[in-house]
C-alpha cells in the first residue's frame, strides 16, 4: 500500500467570518529524546487511536530504526526552510519548537486564534511491510523520481549537503545499541 499526502484540511463549519493568516517563524528548535505517549482508543475498542501527551514512558515501544539520525540539540537551521536538509528523528524523539508570541498581531475583540504547523517532510515507519522500513537510508530528497529510488539516483553530494550530513547526522543507532 502506498499513501501520498499532499495536503490535509479540516473545517468544522463553513463561515463567512474573516480569516487572517499570520506566519510565524520558529525562534528555537530542540531535538531530544522524550519517550512514548500512552496510546488509548477514543470511543471504545474500535475507536481511533489517541495519545495522552502527559502520560509518557521512556521505555522503547518499538524496535529501533537503524542508521544515522540527527544529533540531539539545536536543529533550528534544519526547520527554517524547505530544502533537502532536515531533522531525522526516530521512535521516542521529539522536536520542540518555540515561537515568539510578540510577533503575532493583537486579536480584534471577539476573535480567537488557532495554530497550524505547516511542514515539508517525509515519514518513514519501521513497519515490516515498508520497503527499507528498518533503516534511515536511503535519504529522501526533493528531486528524486520515486522512493526508494534506484541506483541511477542518489542523495545530493555537493558541499552544502555533505556539510549537513557531517554536521547533523552524527547519532548512530544500531539494533543492539538503541540509544537515547
Amino acid at each position: 500500500m502506498e499513501i501520498y499526502w499532499d495536503r490535509a484540511f479540516v473545517a468544522a463549519t463553513a463561515s463567512a467570518s474573516p480569516v487572517t493568516v499570520t506566519t510565524l517563524r520558529p525562534v528555537a528548535a530542540d531535538l531530544h529524546y522524550r519517550g512514548f505517549s500512552r496510546m488509548y482508543r477514543k470511543g471504545g475498542r474500535y475507536g481511533p487511536q489517541w495519545y495522552d501527551y502527559g502520560d509518557v514512558s521512556r521505555e522503547r515501544a518499538w524496535a529501533p530504526i537503524v542508521g544515522s539520525f540527527t544529533r540531539y540539540g539545536d536543529v533550528l537551521p534544519l526547520v527554517d526552510s524547505v530544502d533537502d536538509r532536515y531533522v531525522i528523528f526516530g521512535p521516542g524523539d521529539e522536536v520542540a519548537l518555540e515561537f515568539d508570541s510578540a510577533a503575532a498581531p493583537l486579536l480584534p475583540p471577539g476573535w480567537t486564534r488557532d495554530f497550524l504547523i505547516y511542514t515539508d517532510a517525509w515519514l518513514k515507519d519501521a513497519d515490516l511491510n515498508t520497503l527499507a522500513g528498518g533503516t534511515v537510508e536511503p535519504l529522501p530528497f526533493h528531486r528524486m523520481s520515486r522512493y526508494p529510488y534506484g541506483a541511477d539516483e542518489a542523495f545530493p553530494t555537493d558541499a552544502l549537503h555533505r556539510r549537513f550530513v557531517e554536521t547533523y547526522n552524527t547519532r548512530r543507532v544500531e539494533r543492539e545499541s538503541y540509544n537515547r
